[in-house]
């Protein structure tokens, strides 16, 4: 393939929670200055073809299908010759994202790893700037079970003499990302000492940011809503002033045109707004479940809330739940048609332990949010969350959208 991954200007995005959503963000800030930009991210929503973009637009099945077929020869041969045995699936897929959009003649690419960060298969990017997300326990049989551990294998990013930005952390896990930093003589900006935001007004709709940086300040609307997301947008905004003290030209209004326009599904989405009102969140640990309860608090008041809830294999399930007892929900316990989605019968368990009001439990998202809405009332709240698989299920009833399935495969 002629390594395709070193001929493309890359941002490279590694952390526990909104490396996702970072990515989004950079991209579009750098599609309104008017740049070609390819996205890759994972996991996807409803289609695979979301995980390799063009600006926002997935790529198209076509362009896929000539893809694979253009690749999968290569995919073989690797699989027959290596010492490392054949291609996962993964990787795949990373260098598909990488063929593509050097075939697509791209200004710039934005990756996010998959998995951690130092043994990522994305991880062979020699990127002109790292971004670090928020970091917190998730993937613990992995990646380690303290902060700093997990902190170590995102940090595996860092590059000699690459800038890296790091976006606001504990300490304990800063302390590693910065002495790894340190050994690799890699620029290092915290976020957090010279990037700053006010929350002037915020709804359903979004939330009115006044952003103040080393450069300037900013003003925009917000379309994703949360405290976490507003970090978010300082990470964003902090990798892109870097990209410009590096010399590339970032058109004035870029940052408030491209924050603006942000889409990015299942993060705290709005599907309805009354009769009942019905939100969706990919929370999957317990930092982000916090996170997810504190923007519920913000938004609703005084509401039933019924939670539609599915979970991953792999993910502490019981530690998710605790937060969200605090709202003092009805919690109606699904399973997603994700491989690896755990039964919602363990669900109802776990659920009924943390004394939680529980349902029945159901074996389809479907069957679930059907009965959410028997049981809500105008005013009530019916937030779909435990996995963005979760998340998009509900999303895939309201929104039409016709569901992935290969019934097929084994």
């Amino acid at each position: 393939m002629g390594n395709p991954q070193l001929g493309v200007p890359s941002v490279h995005i590694a952390g526990t929670k909104g490396k996702g959503t970072t990515a989004a963000m950079i991209t579009a800030i750098l599609g309104s200055s008017g740049y070609k930009v390819g996205l890759a991210t994972s996991p996807h929503l409803h289609s695979l073809t979301e995980r390799i973009r063009i600006g926002s637009e997935p790529i198209s099945k076509n362009d896929f299908t000539n893809l694979v077929k253009q690749i999968w020869p290569m995919v073989l041969e690797t699989g027959q010759n290596s010492q490392y045995g054949e291609v996962t699936w993964f990787e795949f897929m990373v260098s598909a994202a990488f063929y593509f959009f050097r075939e697509s003649n791209v200004d710039f690419q934005v990756v996010e790893t998959g998995l951690g960060g130092r043994l990522d298969a994305t991880n062979i990017l020699l990127p002109i700037v790292s971004v670090i997300t928020s970091i917190s326990l998730d993937h613990v049989n992995i990646l380690g079970d303290t902060l700093a551990k997990i902190a170590s294998e995102k940090a595996g990013i860092i590059k000699d003499e690459i800038p890296v930005i790091i976006s606001p952390q504990h300490w304990e896990a800063m302390n590693v990302m910065t002495e790894i930093a340190a050994n690799c003589n890699a620029p290092v900006k915290k976020v957090s000492d010279n990037y700053s935001v006010c929350i002037k007004n915020k709804d359903l709709s979004g939330q009115c940011l006044l952003v103040k940086t080393p450069l300037r300040n900013y003003e925009f609307k917000l379309p994703l809503l949360g405290i976490h997301q507003t970090e978010n947008a300082l990470t964003a905004i902090c990798a892109i002033e870097t990209l410009k003290e590096s010399g590339y030209l970032i058109d004035e209004d870029a940052v408030e045109v491209g924050m603006s326009k942000i889409c990015w599904p299942s993060r705290f989405e709005v599907l309805k707004t009354s009769g009942p009102t019905l939100i969706v969140d990919g929370a999957h640990n317990p930092y982000s479940m916090e996170r997810l309860v504190e923007t519920v608090n913000d938004h609703m008041d005084n509401c039933k809330v019924i939670v539609v809830f599915g979970a991953i294999g792999g993910h502490d399930i019981v530690n998710m739940l605790k937060p969200l007892k605090s709202l003092d929900p009805v919690l109606i316990p699904v399973c997603s048609r994700h491989p690896k989605a755990i039964g919602s019968e363990i669900v109802r368990t776990a659920s009924s332990n943390c004394d939680i009001v529980t349902t029945k439990p159901y074996g389809s998202v479907f069957e679930g949010l059907d009965h959410a809405f028997s049981l809500a009332g105008q005013n009530d709240l019916i937030l779909g969350t435990g996995s963005l698989s979760v998340a998009a299920e509900v999303s895939e009833v309201i929104k039409e959208i016709p569901p992935e399935i290969y019934p097929n495969l084994p």
